[in-house]
């Protein structure tokens, strides 16, 4: 299976690392039957360069658009434009049944208010799987500037939260993941199953060959 990434940021994201792995042994204690442990490829990206990697990276963008794209101090920053969800979204696409993508963050801001809203909203850093290539199947695990998580599965368009609403953290040095075994979904934080979705009806509908990796705001 392939996948693609694609960071979704909302308001103010600066995004420190991202790294995507194939074959994912540390989730997937039971071995093959020779007993060895699957074959891991490994993508990543630092941000070490001036500007975006465009050999790994394209802006992307749906439900509106706008926004800004910079690398400063080895970071990506990613500053949101409304209420629309852009970022940026991997080039290339991966192979896998068994995955794990990670991005470590460095600080999610707020958004700015939109006219009739009193206050400064909440805003999201969104760690997504693009089944396809395609927004509407899609994996996103969130998290928002007010330190709550919220983990969604859209097929076909049709979203789903899977996540209790009762997830948050008071860490300041977050480092966010996705990890797929069949139809078993992880969702992580700092290394850790923050939570597991097992036998996911939605998730065993995704059976495309072609995945990537999506950074974005909304």
């Amino acid at each position: 299976m392939q996948l693609r990434l694609f960071a979704i940021v909302s308001a103010f994201v600066m995004l420190m690392g991202i790294s995507s792995r194939s074959g994912l042994p540390e989730l997937y204690q039971n071995q093959n039957a020779s007993g060895n442990q699957p074959a891991v490829e490994e993508w990543r990206d630092d941000f070490e360069g001036a500007a975006l990697d465009e050999g790994k990276w394209e802006p992307y963008t749906f439900n509106g658009g706008g926004g800004k794209i910079e690398i400063k101090d080895q970071q990506l920053r990613l500053l949101g434009s409304g209420d629309s969800r852009s970022g940026v979204r991997s080039k290339p696409t991966f192979r896998g049944e068994r995955f794990l993508v990670e991005a470590k963050l460095a600080k999610v801001g707020p958004r700015h208010p939109q006219p009739g809203e009193a206050a400064f909203p909440p805003g999201f850093a969104i760690l997504a799987i693009l089944f396809d290539g395609n927004p509407s199947n899609r994996i996103e695990w969130i998290l928002r500037s007010d330190g709550l998580f919220e983990a969604w599965v859209s097929v076909d368009g049709r979203m789903e939260r899977v996540d209790n609403t009762k997830l948050a953290t008071r860490e300041k040095n977050v480092r966010l993941g996705v990890g797929r075994r069949g139809e078993h979904v992880y969702f992580l934080l700092n290394g850790e199953v923050g939570l597991e979705q097992p036998g996911t009806r939605n998730v065993a509908e995704f059976q495309s060959d072609d995945l990537r990796l999506w950074v974005h705001r909304e």
